[in-house]
């Protein structure tokens, strides 16, 4: 084997590594639908006005194990506006006219069309992963929805939870479209 012919085969085996460990890990976000005149406004609105709405179902997840408390924490510190309380689960302190709609443990029934409407699907766990279904609601009307995976055995306290909530926090709130 030349040297050329060497360095081409430890590209090629780095490369076909890297590719095996990305095909191991679950997608964490998909961008499902942003309104073309964009949502990201509604987090400057919040932080004159007064806080979003944050609702997460199914309730009996959202009370367990903390997993409301980092959910919430997360989407208010990703705001990044300069009042750190953009969101909250209090639906008496919200004063925005849009409301964030989380769902973790979403089947194929949990749209997020079908959450701005009110509905409270059964929340439903993967063999291998968990999906969640994030979603912008102003009263039934859906502005944005982003789709995301965590691995079943994901806790509220792992990274992995952390960073989906992150991604989803990104997606829900984006500028305006370009040539829209």
């Amino acid at each position: 084997m030349t040297w050329a012919n060497g360095l081409r085969f430890a590209a090629c085996a780095v490369a076909a590594i890297g590719i095996a460990a990305c095909e191991q890990q679950t997608p964490r976000v998909v961008e499902i639908f942003i309104s073309e005149n964009g949502t990201q406004k509604y987090l400057s609105e919040a932080a004159q006005k007064g806080p979003i709405q944050f609702q997460m179902l199914p309730t009996e997840i959202a009370a367990a194990s903390g997993y409301l408390d980092i959910a919430l924490a997360t989407f208010n510190n990703n705001a990044a506006q300069r009042t750190k309380r953009i969101f909250t689960a209090n639906p008496g302190e919200a004063r925005s006219g849009v409301r964030t709609v989380l769902m973790i443990g979403a089947g194929d029934e949990a749209s997020g069309s079908a959450l701005c409407r009110g509905a409270q699907p059964q929340a439903t766990l993967g063999d291998k992963e968990t999906k969640f279904v994030a979603v912008l609601c102003q009263g039934e009307q859906r502005l944005s929805e982003a789709h995301g995976w965590v691995r079943k055995e994901t806790a509220a306290q792992d990274e992995e939870y952390r960073l989906v909530l992150v991604d989803l926090a990104n997606a829900l709130f984006q500028r305006r479209q370009q040539g829209k």
